[in-house]
């Protein structure tokens, strides 16, 4: 079968979407700490730095699995690029639909509709 640009396409749009998840886990962690630093540097009350600090804890998990996702969505963009391993491109679109709806659902259509072109 002859190659296509659909493998190339879900490749970038998975990889594109991988890095907003990661910049976005990123985001998060440093206006966490920012937040923190702001309220502690203001003398504000110790009852509520320690309600600020719980609610930042509570939700410190949501930036490593961001990134998690964001790093799964890369890896399988690049096995989208190359084509190899039709899942594991299959995966990283499904991870990058999870990051970013718009280009994670063109990732999946175009993934599905393209493989009879991976090994």
């Amino acid at each position: 079968m002859k190659p296509t640009w659909k493998p190339i396409m879900a490749g970038i749009l998975d990889i594109v979407s991988g890095a907003i998840g990661m910049v976005g886990g990123i985001y998060f962690v440093i206006l966490s700490t920012v937040l923190q630093s702001i309220h502690e540097y203001l003398n504000v009350d110790p009852a509520v730095i320690q309600t600020i600090q719980q609610f930042i804890s509570s939700i410190m998990a949501i930036p490593f699995i961001l990134v998690f996702v964001g790093i799964a969505a890369i890896i399988g963009g690049v096995y989208a690029l190359q084509r190899r391993i039709w899942v594991f491109a299959l995966g990283g679109a499904v991870f990058s639909f999870i990051l970013f709806f718009p280009f994670g659902l063109a990732s999946i259509i175009v993934t599905a509709m393209s493989r009879e072109e991976f090994s």
